[in-house]
């Protein structure tokens, strides 16, 4: 009896554990890889020798070992745990035991967790992991039910680190699901069994597609990896001494560090090149640089190197090199600008001489490294190296310590390259040529223009990869003559200008030129390459003043990055040239020496160089104006590595950098800068606290050199670093003092990580973030997901890298605002960023009933869930809460509807905010249908009748069942929904369940950035609905608003009258355009349907030409009388929208405009005067100043809030803090009190005032100078957190003494400034 025990029992082992057969079965054609299994674990116990068994089997078939293939094991149910890392087993045994042992416990199924886990603390190189090195990297990842959490995400995330997900599912999973994180082609890494004890056959199946997989990708890796961290090109040639005094001993030795050498260079064609000459007194070419493309065969040629001996003639030898290596027969590429170096080994002291040879090589640009063996006198060697001669020239004791030289000059030669490179590298340009063909001009000067083009395109080397030139002419209108890609020639266009250029005539209209040329030439179809970053050029030549405006125009083509360099000829106006860029002024048309020298000036500015031409009158483009006022701020920059190929976009970034720090005041007490790189690490250029000036800044910047990009960037793990080792107190961040956090990301390529939660922790750590990068970084969607919202304000879309001065404005803007003329400078000061942080109530609305509905999904993190919490609690601050006025419930649903409480429950602040506190997260599914439909009698059994009805939903992720109908369910009962999506949501559910009224954020911390928006379209709703206005929109139609842009403004108006109530009692609008001439669209009273007013307003044509606001409103004054449709006894409002500076005076006609009671609202987008506009309404809180037309989207609910809000009581505060004895512990109690006081003064009921109404209080914070100046002057503006904390910044920095004088000076400066009807001095 216990034999036959015995035997069952030696079967069922060989059975249960897989050894049959695939013990001896072997991945043969997989030698190195790192796989990491992940497991669901929440499985029946029975089932648990099937799992063992398929594991078993697929890791007793790999080559376990440290250089080998290494396993790691994880499994997930509610939870992800390690069982063990790459790192730790480097036996297969010692796996497999792992692997027998392996228990199981049951729970639920958060896989998209797990994924992540694996992704964050396995395939990292600290667990084990060889990604760096190239090694393949592979998930197998085994499920055995539906997932409970998000997937798409972390899947995405691995398939961005190049890690193969192999998917294994099994009973309940889902095959879409593992579909969705499996590899491509997805039928070869999904796989599926109906049951258990399937898995050991599924495992047998997958062996040989593992091993193939494995097998293939690792014949891509890259076992040998270059010593120079950047990808340039070099020809290097290595001249070696192979006299008899070296000895065949010694020869040998000298091989091995030449091979030592070259195995650390990136050989082949396209980037390191190597020849290698050897001599005694005759030379033995060994093989010239175009025979160097595949490494392995340079190294093989120096091993089987011969030892030829005789006499040491160097001199002839460096000639050899000079005259037949380094040249193109060869393979050298000195004419694209490549490095030449020659690398010289040698023992003895030449027979010949060297010192001329030497010099020549030199001059010729080759760079002369000289390694000496065993040199008495190093003075023959100093006349042939490079200085300095520490970076060229070495020498050691004897050929037995020969090779510990190969990594020091290894690394002197990549620093030379790569220093080099940055130098030479060669950038070509687009160049079109303007020519005034008008008919003032003469023609001697026609002649002279046809003359100048010819030379100017002679001394350039033009082709389609190199120099692409263009030509046009103009007289009142453009016309071409040839394209960017017409001619591939310089006789072509040579002959065209002189044979076929014919003189136009007419009047002369250079703005109509210059738009013709942004029209036709800066396009792809005409060859240019403005979108692959290759600079454009414009040269302007004239021969009098133009009869339209220049200025605009020019300002559009430089916005584009367009740079313009106008030649004046003739009767030349000056003014309007120095408008339009660099300038040169030709008086004398035959001075042969002024046009030799004009050419050299023009071509070296089409040539990019810092030089200052030398007839060039120089209008700087970025010219540095003094920042008066410099906001404080923590600036960091961090910028991602340039591929090879993009080498010049690196340099625009130094431009662009240098650039504004000039602009901005860097000092340790207002503006410090950082700066990080970052590839697939980051690297820290220099710290906050690192320099206290903009001269060691700028020092720094000018030593940058290139670094290419290896690999894909991560991004993500660049944002967690300036978050942990940048943005620190002891790096020099200043939180704690108020100063602004600020991040400045350049993106070049799609992150390889996630980039959204290391965003999220950033901008939650108090820092703004700021994005800009061209097509490929905001097609994936990275720029919203880093930036600080709105993403329409700090996410920048270029063109390309031309166009990084649109960054450095809207950082000036940010960090220096605009001055307003006629006032003292510090008096002047108008914060950018007043208005968004502005808390503003909604204490005007009566009634409303509001019901929050909360997902509480598993997917969402207790953090995000607190956060959700949060904005609850803002929006009900907002309110006037009681059983009379406005009433707050919550709904929390999952899979499951739980009511938090209804309406009745909680009347007042106090209540619904601990109620909210109490919330708990109840986890599970996303059912949002369900969840709407339950609301329909939720609203039904506790709302009020004819009370306004509203639902803000909040979700993360797409819900598993249709939400339209519900939706409409509540529409229905006259629910308003609001839906705000986070991250997984889905924007078009969210329009199915809120149409317009819908928000999307990438990340939870964005919803406090939003709740102002909610709170304010809730107002307005309520505000507008028994309110009468005429409003007419006078909008800017001129060229310099790009036709996208149009339709944008199109759609803000068409989104004002959807708000508004229209009628002939209620609202009424009407629309006027205006560009250099205005023009009527639509009078107030033309139509009362809602319908007919936005057809009327989408079938707008843009007029397209000069920008005259002043004319404008003196053309709209008639249109607010009666006989135009106005009504003179209802409040009228103008609302004016312009993206430029207007050319003609816009202060009379807009006064004449207030004298009449119009009240107007002033709407600047991009590179507007802030003083301009305050000119048009007199009133800084009737001035917007947006970046760009996307802006637009949120601003018709602050605007119609303002219209419909009623006009009430206006004060003004000025405050002053006299600490001229105050202690420190006085200035900390001030930071806390302040803050708290301003704020109840912001919400008093109404004091000396007559009118009724919500009383509106605006503040101004004054912070006196030991001159007559202050230091610190916010101008007012409504309440403001933000101004506060600047305030206490400043005064905290001087010791403050208002006396007598100082004490008038604000009283009268007050009086002066102040339109309110009651005015308050507070000190």
């Amino acid at each position: 009896m216990g034999t036959w025990k015995t035997f069952w029992l030696i079967i069922s082992l060989a059975a249960g554990l897989g050894f049959v057969k695939s013990q001896r079965i072997v991945c043969r054609e997989a030698s190195v890889g790192d796989i990491v299994f992940l497991v669901h674990n929440s499985i029946n116990p029975q089932h648990a020798h099937s799992v063992r068994n398929f594991l078993y089997i697929l890791a007793n078939s790999l080559q376990v070992g440290r250089d080998n293939i290494r396993v790691g094991l994880a499994q997930y149910s509610d939870t992800p745990t390690s069982e063990f890392l790459l790192s730790v087993y480097h036996r297969k045994g010692d796996v497999l035991k792992h692997i027998r042992g392996l228990q199981f416990k049951p729970g639920g199924n958060r896989m998209g967790q797990a994924l992540q886990f694996i992704l964050e603390h396995h395939f990292r190189e600290g667990a084990g992991s060889r990604a760096s090195q190239g090694v393949p990297q592979v998930a197998v990842v085994v499920s055995s039910g539906l997932t409970e959490d998000h997937i798409r995400e972390p899947a995405e995330a691995l398939r961005r680190a190049g890690i193969l997900v192999y998917a294994i599912g099994v009973k309940d999973a889902s095959q879409a699901e593992l579909r969705e994180i499996s590899s491509s082609p997805k039928d070869n890494f999904t796989f599926f069994v109906p049951n258990f004890p399937g898995l050991p056959g599924l495992a047998q199946k997958l062996r040989p597609e593992l091993c193939s997989t494995l097998g293939k990708a690792a014949q891509y890796t890259e076992r040998e990896s270059p010593a120079c961290s950047e990808a340039s090109p070099a020809d290097i040639v290595f001249l070696v001494d192979s006299s008899t005094s070296i000895g065949l001993q010694n020869f040998q030795k000298v091989k091995h560090f030449l091979h030592s050498v070259v195995s650390g260079l990136d050989v082949r064609s396209d980037q390191v090149q190597v020849g290698l000459v050897q001599y005694s007194d005759n030379i033995y070419p060994a093989f010239p640089l175009k025979q160097s493309s595949l490494k392995s065969a340079v190294l093989d040629r120096i091993r089987n190197l011969p030892y030829s001996m005789g006499g040491t003639s160097t001199g002839s030898a460096l000639e050899f090199i000079r005259a037949n290596s380094l040249t193109e027969m060869s393979g050298s590429r000195a004419k694209d600008g490549v490095p030449q170096i020659v690398v010289l080994v040698t023992d003895g002291e030449s027979s010949d001489e060297v010192q001329d040879v030497a010099d020549q090589l030199k001059r010729d640009g080759v760079f002369v490294f000289v390694v000496g063996i065993n040199i008495q006198d190093v003075q023959e060697l100093q006349k042939i190296a490079n200085e300095p001669f520490e970076e060229f020239l070495f020498t050691t004791e004897n050929f037995s310590i020969l090779q510990a030289l190969s990594g020091t000059l290894l690394q002197a030669l990549c620093s030379t390259v790569e220093r080099q490179m940055k130098k030479s590298t060669k950038t070509y340009a687009d160049v079109v040529f303007l020519i005034d063909t008008s008919q003032g001009t003469s023609q001697a000067s026609f002649q002279w223009m046809q003359n100048f083009i010819s030379r100017i395109i002679g001394i350039l080397e033009v082709g389609q990869d190199k120099y692409q030139i263009g030509l046009a002419q103009y007289s009142d209108q453009g016309h071409t003559e040839f394209l960017f890609n017409t001619h591939k020639t310089r006789n072509e266009m040579v002959a065209h200008i002189h044979e076929l250029l014919v003189f136009q005539g007419g009047s002369r209209k250079t703005g109509q030129g210059l738009r013709f040329l942004h029209r036709t030439f800066f396009q792809e179809a005409a060859g240019s390459r403005l979108l692959q970053g290759v600079p454009q050029y414009v040269v302007v030549i004239t021969s009098g003043k133009s009869e339209d405006e220049v200025g605009e125009v020019a300002q559009i083509l430089r916005k584009r990055g367009v740079d313009i360099v106008s030649v004046g000829l003739q009767d030349f106006d000056r003014a309007e040239l120095e408008g339009i860029g660099p300038v040169v002024l030709v008086s004398d048309l035959q001075g042969e020496d002024r046009i030799r020298q004009l050419m050299l000036d023009v071509n070296m500015f089409i040539q990019g160089s810092p030089k200052p031409p030398r007839v060039m009158t120089d209008v700087a483009k970025d010219a540095v104006e003094e920042c008066l006022v410099p906001v404080p701020a923590d600036l960091v920059f961090l910028v991602e590595d340039f591929s090879s190929a993009r080498q010049p976009n690196f340099q625009r970034v130094v431009h662009f950098l240098t650039t504004t720090v000039h602009s901005l005041n860097i000092h340790p007490d207002t503006t410090r800068v950082s700066l990080v790189f970052y590839s697939e690490k980051p690297r820290l250029e220099f710290s906050l606290d690192m320099y206290q000036s903009a001269a060691q800044v700028l020092r720094h910047l000018d030593r940058l050199t290139f670094r290419a990009r290896r690999g894909r960037a991560k991004a993500g793990a660049a944002l967690d670093f300036l978050r942990k080792e940048v943005f620190l107190p002891e790096k020099g961040s200043r939180p704690h003092r108020g100063v602004q956090q600020i991040a400045v990301v350049i993106i070049e390529s799609p992150s390889l990580d996630n980039v959204s939660t290391p965003a999220s922790y950033l901008r939650r750590a108090g820092v703004t973030i700021y994005a800009a990068g061209t097509q490929p970084a905001s097609e994936s969607k990275d720029l919203e997901k880093i930036v600080t919202y709105p993403p329409w304000k700090h996410a920048i879309r270029l063109e390309s890298f031309l166009q990084l001065s649109v960054v450095g404005n809207k950082l000036k803007k940010k960090l220096c605002p605009e001055m307003l003329s006629g006032m003292p400078p510090l008096m002047s000061f108008i914060p950018e960023s007043t208005r968004q942080s502005t808390q503003e109530g909604c204490e005007s609305v009566e009634k409303a009933d509001i019901y929050f509905l909360i997902d509480g999904s598993g997917s969402i993190k207790p953090n995000d869930f607190i956060e959700m919490k949060d904005f609850m609690k803002e929006v009900i601050k907002m309110f006037h809460i009681g059983p009379d006025r406005v009433r707050f419930g919550v709904v929390q649903y999952s899979d499951k509807i739980i009511s938090q409480f209804f309406l009745t429950q909680y009347a007042s602040m106090a209540g619904l905010s601990a109620a909210i506190d109490n919330i708990q997260q109840v986890g599970g599914g996303t059912t949002t249908g369900k969840a709407l439909s339950k609301m329909v009698p939720v609203f039904q059994n506790t709302a009020r009748i004819d009370v306004a009805r509203y639902l803000i939903v909040i979700t993360d992720g797409q819900s598993t069942d249709p939400v339209a109908e519900a939706a409409q369910g509540l529409r229905d009962i006259g629910v308003n929904i609001y839906a705000i999506g986070v991250r997984d949501a889905n924007t078009t559910e969210l329009e199915e369940i809120a149409s317009k009224k819908m928000f999307f954020i990438y990340e939870f911390d964005s919803l406090k950035s939003i709740h102002q928006e909610v709170i304010r379209d809730i107002c307005s709703s309520e505000n507008c609905k028994s309110q009468k206005a005429d409003i007419i929109f006078l909008i800017d139609g001129s060229e310099s608003i790009a036709p996208k842009d149009f339709e944008k403004m199109k759609d803000f108006m068409e989104r004002m009258v959807n708000q508004s109530n229209i009628g002939a009692d209620e609202i009424q609008i009407g629309l006027l355009q205006f560009s250099s001439n205005p023009q009527e669209e639509f009078r107030l009273n033309r139509y009362s349907s809602k319908v007919d007013m936005c057809r009327a307003i989408l079938s707008v044509q843009q007029m397209s030409d000069g920008t005259h606001t002043g004319k404008a409103l003196n053309f709209t004054l008639p249109f607010f009388d009666s006989s135009r449709g106005g009504r003179p006894r209802v409040h009228q409002y103008l609302i004016v929208i312009t993206d430029g500076v207007s050319q003609d005076n816009v202060a009379p006609p807009a006064k004449a405009l207030r004298d009449r009671n119009i009240i107007i609202f002033a709407i600047g987008v991009g590179n507007v005067q802030r003083a301009q506009l305050l000119e048009i309404t007199n009133d800084q809180d009737k001035v917007f100043q947006e970046e760009n037309f996307e802006s637009l989207q949120s601003l018709e609910k602050e605007i119609l809030s303002e219209v419909c809000s009623s006009q009430g009581c206006n004060i003004d505060l000025s405050v002053g803090v006299d600490t001229s004895t105050s202690s420190e512990r006085a200035q900390q109690e001030l930071r806390r009190l302040l803050p708290e006081l301003m704020q109840q003064l912001a919400f008093l009921s109404n004091i000396s005032c007559e009118a009724p109404g919500q009383m509106e209080p605006r503040f101004r914070y004054v912070v006196p100078g030991s001159s007559d100046q202050p230091v610190f002057d916010s101008g007012f503006e409504k309440y403001s957190d933000e101004t506060i904390q600047k305030f206490l910044v400043h005064q905290g920095s001087v010791n403050n003494r208002m006396d007598v004088d100082f004490l008038q000076s604000l009283g009268e400066t007050a009086i002066h400034l102040s339109l309110a009807k009651v005015k308050v001095l507070h000190a």
